[in-house]
């Protein structure tokens, strides 16, 4: 059967939880850096077809095949893990001291995958540093600006907003996690993963792995961010929405509602004619 059940589902993210806790740090670094790597190439290319066609909507609609290489082929994205390690968490198959380990990892990784990626992207994006950022540029430079400087003149508003908007980012990215663990064919998988990707991108929500390359690359680019700018006002308010809004209503609802909820198997005929008291 193609289609997992719902409390097949929550057996899953739990038995998925606790293994990504034993991965050693070579894996997680690896595969960290892979996925950063893939959502930098696919936010490039979102952007690219943006600026080109000067129709968001079509950014929007071919990003996620970036987040559908990353479930494919097995590799570690730390805010899909803020959900499979709280379900882990609240069944009692992992650690705390564990799963913060895995995250701090895989952060590190997926940084340095948007680091190193993102400077092969400027670098071509100026032709070696030979002429100013092309339009693409431009426009990564604009977005990375409105992701930091743009945040700090809001003030506290500006923080919580970007908490709102990373936990509405993060409750979809997992719910796509959720359609790569649900389906059991790579075309369900794919078409599943793609729709909610789809929509935070169209929606303008906040992911801080995708923020990770869209500022970094912002300031090799020449646009005016301070390092303040980059963590306090996008990387802490975001990180903290991701965290809720994967391991509060993704992790926790499902395990909640679902997990250990398995459907009592049919009775047979003859167990419930043998159980039937007869009535004299």
């Amino acid at each position: 059967m193609d289609y997992a059940a719902p409390p097949e589902l929550a057996a899953t993210m739990i038995a998925a939880g606790e293994s990504k806790t034993r991965l050693s740090i070579k894996d997680m670094v690896i595969r960290g850096f892979y996925s950063g790597g893939l959502l930098s190439m696919a936010t490039t290319m979102a952007v690219t077809m943006m600026v080109q066609t000067k129709i968001p909507i079509l950014g929007a609609i071919i990003f996620p095949w970036g987040f559908v290489s990353i479930v494919m082929f097995g590799m570690e994205l730390v805010t899909g893990n803020f959900a499979l390690m709280t379900a882990a968490m609240l069944a009692g198959r992992v650690r705390f001291s564990m799963a913060l380990r895995n995250w701090l990892w895989v952060y590190f990784a997926n940084f340095l995958g948007c680091l190193i990626v993102g400077g092969l992207i400027a670098y071509s994006l100026t032709d070696a540093g030979t002429i100013a950022p092309n339009a693409v540029g431009e426009k990564i430079m604009a977005i990375a600006v409105s992701k930091s400087v743009a945040v700090r003149e809001m003030g506290a508003n500006g923080f919580l907003l970007f908490i709102v908007r990373a936990i509405l980012c993060n409750w979809l990215v997992c719910l796509a996690v959720m359609f790569g663990l649900v389906s059991k064919s790579v075309p369900g998988k794919i078409l599943g993963c793609w729709l909610p990707i789809m929509a935070f991108v169209a929606l303008g929500l906040e992911h801080i792995v995708v923020n990770m390359f869209f500022i970094t690359v912002g300031m090799m680019l020449g646009a005016p961010i301070t390092g303040v700018d980059m963590v306090l006002w996008d990387f802490i308010p975001v990180t903290i929405g991701n965290l809720i809004g994967g391991g509060f209503f993704v992790g926790t609802l499902i395990y909640f509602t679902h997990a250990q909820k398995q459907p009592s198997p049919p009775q047979k005929l003859e167990d419930i004619v043998t159980r039937t008291p007869v009535r004299r």
